[in-house]
């Protein structure tokens, strides 16, 4: 089934989202409401220290009243590869500049309503550089080990969903790392596989 606008305006235009809603024909002709937050999209970093270190912001969110641990990001803007993105909102954030960044997943967190796109990467190699917040921003620098990461993850301490994913896809590939990844990504996968025998030790 598909769906095509038949007539539409904008309610709202903003700097970081707009807001498009009108009436869609169904393949059935019928008309249906429908209201979509439209955004340019944006990334999420999972900046790789060290080969058992991860760096993760925590952040207060108005939106939720409360403060939330997440990995580094931002919005995209206009005219702006993901990846330029990635390493601007990375160094803007955590003061670490990123020496390779591979895309390990993009999605969409919520196409019922938005067009939001995330793309998701995992930064190694980084220098640390300083921060580059603006006036508005302060985050705090959290350091976690690649066993407290997946101790998080099983039980459901990381609230946002760039975050969850962001971990898990940094987990997912260093349990198969692929031919010719950087060297710190050969030690993060030795590091966890030992981790997880000590566990069962």
């Amino acid at each position: 089934m598909t769906e095509t606008w038949d007539h539409y305006s904008y309610k709202y235009r903003g700097k970081i989202f707009s807001l498009r809603t009108g009436k869609a024909r169904l393949d059935n002709g019928r008309l249906v409401q429908r209201d979509v937050i439209e955004h340019l999209g944006g990334v999420a970093v999972v900046p790789v220290v060290n080969e058992n270190s991860v760096i993760l912001l925590r952040q207060f969110r108005i939106s939720i009243e409360k403060g939330l641990l997440e990995l580094p990001g931002g919005r995209v803007e206009h005219g702006e590869k993901p990846k330029l993105t990635a390493r601007r909102e990375l160094i803007e954030e955590t003061g670490y500049r990123a020496g390779s960044l591979v895309e390990i997943a993009d999605f969409w967190p919520a196409p019922g309503f938005t067009n939001l796109r995330i793309h998701v990467y995992l930064a190694f190699d980084l220098e640390q550089i300083g921060q580059r917040l603006e006036w508005d921003e302060k985050p705090k620098l959290k350091f976690l080990s690649l066993s407290e990461i997946e101790a998080g993850l099983l039980k459901h301490r990381f609230k946002d969903g760039n975050t969850v994913i962001g971990l898990f896809s940094l987990i997912a590939y260093l349990q198969k790392p692929p031919k010719n990844c950087p060297p710190v990504v050969l030690s993060l996968s030795r590091a966890l596989r030992r981790g997880r025998k000590g566990k069962h030790a």
